[in-house]
């Protein structure tokens, strides 16, 4: 049935306008409505009564809240893979639907700016926390953990108080710029208040964190903006009758909206600087494209899993002493452009703890399920199940990461170089191998995922809309993403803190990853029997006896 419905949609760019833009404007009013469904069910003032509020805590964890919250996610899921369907198969830049897809957007993420954040987590309220920490109390959250400000407002909604921000120096300044903008708009309004009584006790200092809150999701959507604009722009360059899907795959992801307007995930910070990175390798400006990327890896050093198919694509296009030539002078003036980013922040001396904080947790990832049955239930020394868990998949990311670049670029021996040879003018090529390396990264490197990290994925795959990980894998991928985090909290709750928690973490594996892994199984043995069929076709017929 689905698969028909599928069909039915494909066909209908074949019919005149009205046809495609009545199906469009009915995929988008279901969206809003879904997402309408979420705000009423957890609105954000509610929420800030219990400052370690989740989605279940906010209702009764049952099995049939649960479902409801997982039939928003799934029709959310099945109305974009819908959009994705018609969007491709209309084949046209279209200033209309382009300016339909960003009006929607703007709407989804209006309604979802009403949506309480701890259920989908409580990162922002540590943004929020820590950027107070340097422009209300000189302090360095680099070097010093949130406990160290106990008595200040708000401390009682972050999550992370024990322990130095995991992020870098750029995202800290940015994090500091809207606390800023805050506080003026707060005084200008005469809503800023000094008491020490915090909310939820104060329903003036919930007010002033509401506002926080409502700032930082501002700040993702806007940067979600320029991204798309990044997005749209490098393919109407490469192949402009693709630019609205791509457009559609970005911007109407119910990840991409979940996870900016409701958890304003420094993540875009980032993928904003990547894509202007990929927007500069496509123009041939090669140095500037390397600095952006340096600019990247201090708000979050996971840019670094896309270098080496930036590396090997620049080698493809220039040469290796190029190469080593642009990246050495990019080396130095990153040194020199990471010393000043790092100098308020003391220096890098807070680099050392930070890594070691950060290497310490793991969390719904297969090395999760190790670690807890080795070191918690089998009592193994710690600092081997560390190893073993957190070393050992850096490990064999990086050795499988470089095998995958050489290979998608082609970097083969002469026996196994593709025939005829790629057009290396062509950057689909790149994106292809960006997208393959963070989806690698996903399943074999992070012993510490969180959906939003999907958002890594979807980025370079939005530029390739008509791929089956995009159309396909990912939307799939980000539903079981989506429906783990909120599996977890609402099987989570009820559970004594004693219980033994293996089923739980591997039950959250295998959410997450079983509907894209059924999915893109599907696609591929569609693809594979719809290749085969035609090859039927186009062989010649033996005359018959």
């Amino acid at each position: 049935m689905f698969t028909s419905v599928l069909n039915m949609i494909g066909r209908l760019p074949g019919r005149s306008p009205p046809y495609r833009l009545f199906w469009l404007l009915s995929i988008a009013v279901g969206s809003i409505i879904l997402y309408m469904l979420l705000a009423f069910r957890y609105p954000l003032m509610a929420s800030l009564a219990d400052p370690r509020a989740t989605w279940a805590l906010m209702v009764d964890p049952t099995s049939i809240n649960l479902s409801y919250h997982l039939a928003i996610y799934l029709g959310l899921t099945v109305l974009y893979m819908l959009a994705l369907r018609l969007l491709n198969a209309y084949l046209s830049d279209s200033r209309r639907l382009s300016l339909l897809i960003v009006g929607v957007w703007l709407v989804c993420s209006a309604v979802l700016l009403t949506v309480a954040p701890g259920g989908e987590s409580h990162d922002i309220f540590d943004y929020t926390f820590r950027g107070r920490m340097i422009v209300e109390y000189g302090a360095n959250p680099l070097a010093g953990a949130p406990e160290e400000l106990s008595k200040a407002p708000f401390y009682r909604y972050a999550a992370w108080i024990r322990h130095v921000d995991t992020y870098g120096p750029l995202w800290e300044m940015t994090s500091a710029g809207v606390a800023v903008v805050v506080r003026f708009i707060l005084k200008a309004s005469d809503l800023w208040t000094t008491t020490q009584v915090s909310c939820p006790r104060s329903p003036a200092s919930c007010k002033m964190l509401s506002v926080y809150l409502v700032s930082y999701r501002l700040l993702a959507i806007a940067l979600t903006g320029v991204s798309a604009w990044l997005i749209m722009s490098m393919v109407r360059r490469n192949r402009p009758n693709l630019a609205t899907a791509a457009l559609a795959a970005w911007l109407w992801s119910p990840m991409l909206l979940i996870t900016t307007a409701i958890g304003a995930h420094n993540d875009a910070v980032m993928i904003v600087l990547l894509l202007a990175s990929l927007w500069l390798l496509q123009r041939q400006r090669w140095l500037p494209a390397l600095l952006v990327l340096v600019l990247a890896l201090h708000v979050k050093v996971t840019v670094l899993i896309f270098l080496p198919a930036i590396g090997l694509w620049i080698v493809r296009r220039r040469g290796w002493l190029r190469t080593i030539g642009v990246s050495t002078v990019a080396g130095v003036i990153g040194v020199l452009l990471s010393w000043l980013l790092y100098a308020p922040f003391d220096g890098w001396s807070t680099l050392p703890r930070m890594l070691h904080e950060r290497s310490i947790f793991l969390a719904n990832s297969p090395w999760h399920v190790i670690y807890y049955v080795l070191y918690i239930q089998r009592h193994w020394p710690k600092e081997m199940v560390l190893g073993l868990t957190v070393q050992l998949p850096t490990l064999l990311f990086v050795v499988s990461a470089v095998l995958v670049a050489l290979w998608m670029l082609d970097f083969r021996p002469n026996r196994w170089k593709r025939s005829p040879a790629p057009d290396w003018g062509d950057e689909r090529m790149l994106w292809r191998t960006i997208a393959g390396l963070s989806l690698l990264y996903l399943l074999v490197g992070s012993f510490w995922f969180q959906h939003w990290y999907v958002l890594w994925v979807l980025a370079p795959a939005a530029l390739l809309p008509d791929s089956i990980l995009t159309r396909v894998v990912l939307p799939c991928l980000s539903f079981g993403a989506l429906s783990a985090n909120v599996v977890a909290d609402f099987v989570r709750t009820p559970m004594p803190k004693a219980a033994p928690r293996t089923r739980l973490y591997a039950l959250v594996v295998l959410v997450i990853w079983m509907p894209a892994l059924i999915a893109g199984g599907v696609a591929e043995s569609f693809r594979f029997y719809r290749h085969r069929q035609e090859r039927k076709q186009a062989s010649p017929r033996m005359p018959s006896d």
